[in-house]
């Protein structure tokens, strides 16, 4: 398999001090910025490749279209854990607590499958226990991952989240967010050769 590097170095604890700093001065606090190398994003998938993933097994509240697969929770093994590690560890660190109610511990660790020409996951916002900050990692496929301010979608802002990059979004408690109704309306179109996708996030509920 690829190499498993995921290392800690200066340039990317300054792009992530920087990124937070940005977000946390955006109206709609989402981000995507240039992070991970090409041999990180290949050993993601390659494990990826050895986990099972099964349709959602809840219903969104709202209706709204979850045309996905999962793995939830994901294993924590080789690449995969690393990835988790790492941002445990940078973010642990003293230099980002401004932007957090509390230190981050990504405890919710998620994977999504979406087949060619999938109708994605329409509009939504994060669940509300979801709190300051939520990562979302594109490994493969061509997708769109939009923003809107309506819950209709109409009006779509896209965000680069390309194989490589890092998509940063805040969740409740995030430094300037406000109340947690300030949440991020998101969701993701266009699947037209499938889409491979990660997510972390901070969960209140759990340890």
């Amino acid at each position: 398999m690829a190499s498993i590097m995921f290392d800690v170095f200066e340039l990317r604890t300054i792009k992530l001090r920087d990124a937070l700093l940005s977000l946390s001065q955006l109206d709609q606090k989402i981000l995507s910025i240039p992070y991970f190398t090409y041999d990180e994003i290949t050993a993601l998938n390659d494990y990826t490749n050895l986990i099972s993933f099964r349709f959602p097994q809840y219903k969104s509240r709202s209706k709204v279209v979850q045309d996905f697969k999962i793995c939830f929770p994901a294993p924590k093994i080789g690449a995969l854990k690393n990835l988790v590690d790492h941002f445990n560890h940078i973010f642990s660190c003293t230099e980002y607590t401004q932007f957090f109610s509390a230190p981050i511990f990504f405890n919710d660790f998620a994977v999504q499958r979406y087949d060619i020409q999938s109708n994605g996951i329409g509009v939504h916002k994060d669940a509300i226990r979801y709190r300051d900050l939520i990562i979302i990692i594109c490994l493969a496929g061509e997708s769109d991952l939009y923003i809107s301010s309506e819950r209709d979608g109409a009006q779509k802002t896209f965000i680069n989240d390309h194989p490589g990059r890092l998509v940063l979004m805040a969740g409740p408690e995030f430094k300037n967010l406000g109340t947690p109704d300030k949440r991020v309306l998101h969701g993701v179109t266009n699947i037209t050769s499938g889409r491979l996708s990660i997510g972390l996030r901070c969960d209140i509920h759990k340890d």
